[in-house]
């Protein structure tokens, strides 16, 4: 006989502010405003139409993978003990709900944790666009979105978050051009949009994001040349543009990126021959270029790697 399946009982905000959730709620007004804004995410994801596997929603039942669907519930009624969730000075930090089997889209909500740092919300079921009120979230570090099925454009608001280190949007549907307005992000050190379905060029404009150690665009539709500009990234690590649809050469000035230890351009319609120069990127462990049109001999130069 099945067991009938039903979904976790919404939680009331109002637990916040009367001693349940936040232990000595009027010393803490922050503390409060952001478990209500959890709250309101938690109930969010839980009306998701999804397969409920237990008919009592208690502590025993739950999966250990759960996150936000345990919140409130037997052990972890106090917001301190909310799985996911990073606490410094009072206020919500962190939320960190990777790997938790999330359904629906996500909450603009998240807007409302003001002191948040780091979002990260890969490897769930995600569906829909990117919320632009994320762009609110300005103390923000770390955004990562990875491998979900994210739709639509990365929304040029982000680039409000100019305090970013690491912008992760990898394996997601996402559609339209990368947003020029991007490299105001001067703080980034790590962009993943790879695995997507951008289009359009590489905006020149990411050459300003000067403290980039991995630049990752692979398995897009971008198209047009490889802007020589980007070797100003002269801290990149790590540039990845294969498998799009790039045309022209390879620019002889990603010889100044000394730094790479990996170059990976297959897949793409480049053409030309190979710059002898590559040759002065010393430390670099993996270089990639096949699957494009190139011509001429193989640079003898490149034996000194």
């Amino acid at each position: 006989m099945n067991t009938p399946r039903t979904r976790p009982p919404d939680l009331d905000p109002a637990d916040c502010s009367n001693g349940t959730f936040v232990a000595d709620p009027a010393a803490h007004p922050g503390l409060v405003a952001d478990c209500r804004a959890l709250v309101n995410i938690r109930n969010h994801w839980t009306r998701r139409p999804r397969r409920w596997r237990f008919r009592h929603w208690t502590r025993r039942t739950v999966p250990t993978n759960s996150g936000p669907l345990t919140w409130g519930i037997g052990d972890t009624t106090r917001i301190t003990d909310w799985p996911g969730i990073g606490i410094n000075h009072q206020r919500v930090t962190t939320l960190d709900l990777h790997n938790n089997q999330l359904t629906g889209t996500i909450p603009p909500q998240l807007s409302q944790l003001t002191h948040l740092k780091w979002l990260g919300l890969s490897n769930n079921q995600l569906t829909g666009p990117i919320p632009p009120e994320l762009s609110q979230l300005t103390d923000l570090e770390i955004l990562i979105l990875d491998v979900n099925q994210l739709t639509g454009p990365i929304p040029p608001e982000l680039s409000q978050l100019t305090n970013l280190t690491n912008l992760s949007l990898r394996f997601n549907q996402l559609t339209g051009p990368i947003p020029p307005e991007l490299s105001q992000l001067t703080h980034l050190k790590w962009l993943g949009l790879d695995v997507n379905q951008l289009t359009g060029p590489i905006p020149p404009e990411l050459s300003q994001l000067t403290r980039l150690t991995n630049l990752e665009l692979d398995g897009n539709q971008l198209t047009g040349p490889i802007p020589p500009d980007l070797s100003q990234l002269t801290r990149l690590t790590n540039l990845g543009l294969s498998f799009n649809q790039l045309t022209g050469p390879i620019p002889p000035d990603l010889s100044q990126l000394t730094r790479l230890t990996k170059l990976h351009l297959s897949g793409n319609q480049l053409t030309g021959p190979i710059p002898p120069t590559l040759s002065h990127l010393t430390p670099l462990e993996h270089l990639v270029l096949g699957g494009n049109q190139l011509t001429g001999p193989i640079p003898p130069e490149l034996g000194l790697l």
